[in-house]
């Protein structure tokens, strides 16, 4: 009885495996369109998650978005006097994402894109006014009808844009650039 393999077995398992290999590779591989809609995504889900926080705690929350540091943080108006001064206090009241840095690809900014339907403000990649959004306790913007958006760009390719619209009703939509439209 003989055990083993015999070389051309061997070769034959390598060429197979070889063959897998070179069809997966690619698709493992993360774009960087994905990886613009995989930032925006996570973004749109802390937006939300701090709008619900504001509707389930009856308190002002806030998103600020801090260009320098390709970064956004999220507070909670702790004393409940309709102010928030964005202490580490506020933030651990929030009792959520806290400070969340974006990877170093991606930055704020609209590369190729211009803006999103509804986005009235001029240029900038930070559209809200003061550079963040506060949700009251109704979970509308406040002050009501406060519109806007944040739209992020690779760093290495200037038509992989995504962005994240707030309405003044709070609600929070999602868009991707591709072949020249929003969608």
């Amino acid at each position: 009885m003989r055990k083993g393999f015999t070389l051309i077995e061997m070769l034959i398992v390598i060429s197979v495996m070889s063959i897998l290999m070179a069809i997966a590779i690619p698709f493992m591989r993360v774009s960087p369109t994905r990886q613009v809609r995989l930032a925006a995504t996570q973004l749109s889900r802390d937006l939300e998650l701090v709008r619900t926080r504001a509707l389930s705690t009856r308190r002002v929350s806030r998103v600020s978005f801090d260009g320098a540091t390709r970064s956004y943080a999220g507070y909670s108006d702790i004393d409940e006097d309709g102010v928030i001064m964005e202490t580490t206090a506020e933030m651990q009241a929030l009792r959520a994402f806290g400070h969340r840095e974006f990877d170093a690809r991606i930055s704020y900014g609209r590369g190729s894109a211009g803006p999103v339907p509804g986005d009235t403000a001029a240029g900038g990649a930070i559209s809200f006014p003061m550079g963040h959004v506060e949700f009251g306790a109704r979970g509308v913007t406040t002050p009501f009808g406060t519109r806007g958006a944040v739209y992020l760009v690779h760093n290495s390719d200037p038509e992989a844009v995504a962005a994240v619209s707030v309405a003044g009703s709070g609600s929070v939509k999602l868009w991707v650039y591709r072949g020249g439209t929003w969608q």
